[in-house]
């Protein structure tokens, strides 16, 4: 689902379907530091062809992560930029800059908890966002996670400072994942 600028100024939920393509790679620099790499929406439009011509922003996070006991400490930056939407003059840049916590509970299950703090958010068609995200600018984040074998299921909850600025009030969002370790 996408928020877009209509002609009148205001904001208009858009439903899409659309397939996308993705990478990312975890590099174990020793046993208790990691880096991490993640590139998303590299094609840079929808490949359906029901929406050619929907160009999508393009997606690129680096972290590094640290394990100290049964802490995790991670920080990572994500930048979002290029076209988006129907028309070719629509641009967007953000930089997110997220930090974390995450502590283990027993041998399978984790509690999570970070910050997300939007450095740069602009649009060609709202401006610079980042002034207008409603106070205190910033965003939590709280997730659970279970580890089976080379499966992994996560689920967190968190403040969206973007959300936050097209719907003018405070956005909580959630995100689920199953990753598989090859």
């Amino acid at each position: 689902m996408l928020w877009t600028g209509g002609p009148d100024g205001g904001f208009y939920r858009v439903e899409l379907e659309y397939n996308a393509f993705d990478v990312g790679a975890l590099y174990r620099l020793s046993e208790d530091l990691r880096l991490g790499f993640m590139a998303k929406n590299l094609y840079g439009k929808s490949p359906n062809t029901g929406y050619e011509r929907y160009a999508l922003p393009r997606y690129v996070t680096m972290g590094i992560s640290s394990e100290k006991g049964a802490y995790t400490f991670s920080l990572d930056s994500e930048v979002i930029f290029g076209r988006f939407g129907r028309e070719k003059d629509k641009v967007a840049q953000f930089w997110f800059l997220r930090g974390g916590l995450e502590r283990k509970l027993g041998g399978r299950f984790k509690v999570r908890f970070g910050l997300i703090y939007p450095v740069l958010a602009y649009t060609s068609t709202a401006g610079d966002m980042r002034e207008d995200i409603p106070s205190p600018k910033i965003g939590g984040a709280a997730g659970i996670g279970a580890e089976f074998g080379r499966i992994n299921i996560d689920f967190a909850v968190y403040g969206d400072p973007a959300r936050s600025y097209v719907e003018e009030e405070r956005v909580i969002s959630s995100v689920g994942t199953i990753t598989m370790k090859f």
